[in-house]
């Protein structure tokens, strides 16, 4: 055997070592017995609001079914989601309390206010990402006459700082931001605490239009509440293929989209995280669970503890360079 051979298969042994500690070869080892009491999902978003409500309360079903453990689902909306991350920074370390939540407070909120009561880093052990969420471009019908997203920006242009949009968190208020930096325009916000109240005045007539996400985007267009204008990522959306993309519409670099995770607290036994990233990415990698993103207008986005602390770390950087373009000012 020559020095060069040994070397190599000295390298191959670690390297395999490594793997049954951060791949596939992990289904090897023996599993954490999880859950074993009643586990939490705390939501950062209101109940029947946002994509990461109806996408949380997917997987807790599944988990449920699957666990023979109750699974609840606990709502803490306001401050962009800095409400319920507070609540799971301060839970106990025992595996059984997680926090879904996406770029708002684990990417963007650190920008946004000039304190935070948690570190998303330090306070927080990541589990795993799920989702992408893409956006839709919504309008009020009544207010605009706008039904091309050409004829919208024309009109916007046309009215500087006439037109009043709303944002219910962090991403749809940065996409508006991109947005109006991208296609040359101006727009009032009026921010909501939840997105179903932003909804709720758009369908009223009280703003003009609202950047939300496709899972309440798209209901309200198929019951004929609101109009489509465009969607916010680069390619169309398998439940909405007749609605084309910003991009195609005179705006060929605009790509936009949020992604959702779950962290639990720091401190946690390492057995338990990867127990709790396995039953999500099983569930939403089902049969069941990718006809669910597809009908909400998600795009699936399993992930790792090891793939969500790196996605956090680059994300923090690019949500701040948005945060400063759209010159957001800190709360």
């Amino acid at each position: 055997m020559t020095i060069d051979r040994r070397v190599m298969l000295a390298t191959m042994a670690t390297m395999a070592g490594l793997a049954a500690g951060f791949g596939p070869l992990a289904n090897a080892q023996p599993k954490a017995a999880w859950p074993t009491k009643t586990v939490k999902f705390i939501v950062g978003a209101a109940a029947g609001g946002s994509a990461s409500d109806a996408a949380t309360r997917f997987f807790a079903n599944q988990i449920a079914e699957r666990s023979k453990q109750p699974v609840v689902v606990d709502n803490r909306p306001g401050a962009d989601g800095n409400l319920a991350a507070e609540v799971v920074a301060r839970s106990a370390p025992d595996g059984h309390t997680f926090l879904v939540t996406g770029n708002n407070t684990h990417a963007a909120n650190v920008h946004l206010y000039k304190s935070m009561s948690f570190d998303p880093e330090k306070d927080f052990a990541p589990v795993t990402t799920y989702a992408r969420v893409p956006y839709v471009l919504l309008i009020n019908g009544n207010r605009l006459a706008a039904r091309t997203l050409k004829d919208f920006i024309a009109h916007a242009r046309a009215n500087p700082g006439k037109l009043a949009y709303a944002s219910a968190a962090v991403a749809s208020r940065v996409g508006v931001e991109q947005l109006k930096l991208t296609a040359k325009f101006d727009a009032v916000n009026v921010a909501y605490k939840s997105g179903a109240q932003a909804m709720t005045d758009l369908l009223g007539g009280h703003v003009d239009f609202y950047i939300a996400d496709a899972v309440n985007a798209l209901q309200q267009v198929q019951a004929g509440r609101a109009i489509a204008l465009g969607v916010t990522v680069a390619e169309r959306l398998p439940a909405a293929p007749d609605l084309p993309t910003i991009a195609e519409s005179g705006f060929p670099d605009f790509d936009f989209a949020s992604w959702l995770a779950v962290w639990t607290s720091a401190g946690t036994p390492p057995e338990l995280v990867r127990a709790a990233s396995a039953a999500i990415n099983d569930a939403m990698g089902s049969p069941a669970g990718k006809q669910f993103l597809e009908k909400q207008g998600l795009l699936p986005y399993p992930g790792s503890p090891e793939a969500l602390r790196t996605l956090q770390q680059r994300e923090t950087l690019r949500w701040g360079q948005a945060i400063r373009a759209a010159q957001m000012v800190a709360n």
